[in-house]
């Protein structure tokens, strides 16, 4: 079976109303399954006047919601509260998380003045129930002890407080436990990922978890979770292994400005089972790192019977937001500003299906024409690139025309279409074709250059 089936192309789908910004990339922890190492003092952070931009941008587009200052290790910048008070105090986010391995939150009044100056989340890794087990996976000793003393400085805190777990080899056997110490010191919200390699491809460290293995210990700690509960988020497993906890699985990630080799390098997944799953669109399935290593598990992944037809899974997919409890119980959902692009097309030209996003289109899925539909796609403009039509920020083409119709009902549809986007275009909205790339490698001793 292995060698017969191909490994497809899947990415993960973007959370596109989230944007991360990596604003440092040094560390004070070196851990072993560490996915940003290959770039760790060699690229440097979104400066800060390049942030100030983005600020004023989303402050008329309204596209994100929250930001997210990651790394490296975020807290090692040194002007990373000139980053936050301006997030807050340009009121441009209704949230502000902090990503970080949480040692100089050890430090009370460092974790009081981040929050002063505009935090209100904060995303913190937990690797290990025990000092010995968390400080071999950092690889430095004191790192479980300081982390440890930071939660309970933002349990002081009114903050919202997330631990993070990624599950590998080491502390799969854990995971249950690292549970019962993050409730205990009032964590409330956890997420469990499932790692993956960015450098280590052939798992030479054997850090990548079977799941006979993994998945029981998964499960319990779940179970744990939800008798103490506590809401959970599951990464990069497969969602017919989490059992009565599938609703947990949530694969999407912030909308990320980071180089763009990351992104070359993030790791692909595929699945014997993805034309018959019921669960595919949510379910990315394993890794190709984990397939070259342990075969497709046919044996052992049990896909629900698909109830609706089978469409291959755009890479724009769209995951939920990572929403507050509140905000997920009102249902807000949707693209309202890229929607307004077309609204009041006439029905008897055709009607807006669906929206998709990602980082460098907008894809608008469109029906006309008894059962027939297209794909009308935006793109960041480029006089350079072919496009059907361009506006004042965008090149527009179209893709997937299925169904009966007649040509001058896929003309009418097209001039409709693109007469409504290219007259409510005012430069509000953008799209980045190049996915958030922001600098380059240092070469020597240079100062890399921001592009």
């Amino acid at each position: 079976m292995t060698q017969r089936a191909a490994l497809r192309d899947q990415v993960h789908p973007t959370r596109f109303r989230d944007l991360a910004v990596t604003v440092d990339f040094h560390c004070n922890s070196a851990c072993t399954f560490c996915i940003v190492q290959e770039g760790m003092n060699n690229y440097r952070g979104v400066p800060l006047e390049r942030f100030a931009a983005i600020v004023q941008d989303n402050l008329h587009s309204h596209k994100y919601d929250r930001v997210v200052f990651t790394g490296g290790e975020v807290t090692l910048e040194k002007s990373l509260f000139d980053f936050v008070r301006l997030a807050r105090d340009s009121g441009a986010f209704q949230h502000v998380r902090l990503q970080t391995n949480g040692r100089k939150l050890a430090d009370a009044d460092f974790a009081a003045r981040l929050v002063e100056a505009g935090v209100d989340e904060f995303f913190v890794s937990l690797h290990g129930d025990t000092a010995a087990l968390h400080d071999a996976i950092t690889q430095r000793p004191g790192s479980y002890d300081e982390l440890i003393r930071g939660l309970e400085n933002l349990a002081t805190q009114p903050v919202r407080r997330i631990t993070n777990t990624v599950l590998h080899r080491t502390n799969m056997e854990a995971l249950a436990r690292i549970v019962d110490v993050a409730h205990a010191h009032g964590v409330v919200e956890m997420e469990l990922w499932n790692y993956l390699p960015m450098e280590d491809h052939d798992d030479e460290q054997n850090l990548i978890a079977p799941l006979a293995g993994a998945m029981p210990s998964l499960r319990a700690a779940l179970d744990r979770c939800a008798a103490l509960g506590m809401r959970a988020i599951t990464k990069y497993v497969p969602r017919c292994l989490l059992g009565a906890h599938g609703g947990t699985l949530d694969n999407s990630q912030p909308d990320t400005i980071i180089v763009e080799s990351f992104w070359n390098e993030f790791p692909r997944f595929a699945c014997l089972y993805e034309a018959e799953c019921e669960h595919s669109e949510e379910c990315l399935g394993l890794s190709h790192d984990y397939v070259r290593k342990f075969g497709w598990e046919e044996e052992t992944l049990v896909p629900e019977p698909r109830q609706r037809p089978w469409v291959p899974r755009q890479q724009g997919v769209e995951g939920r937001p990572d929403a507050t409890v509140e905000e997920a119980a009102g249902g807000v959902s949707g693209h309202p500003a890229w929607e307004a692009l077309l609204a009041g097309l006439p029905s008897e030209v055709g009607r807006v299906v669906q929206v998709q996003l990602n980082r460098n289109q907008a894809r608008f899925t469109l029906s006309f024409a008894n059962d027939a539909s297209l794909e009308l796609v935006l793109a960041a403009r480029d006089d350079a690139a072919p496009a059907f039509q361009q506006t004042v920020s965008f090149n527009i083409f179209y893709s997937q025309a299925k169904g009966r119709y007649e040509s001058a009902q896929l003309e009418n549809l097209l001039s409709e279409a693109c007469q409504r986007i290219a007259g409510r275009d005012d430069g509000s909205l953008s799209l980045d074709s190049r996915k958030g790339l922001v600098q380059l490698a240092r070469v020597r001793n240079e100062r890399p250059r921001v592009v």
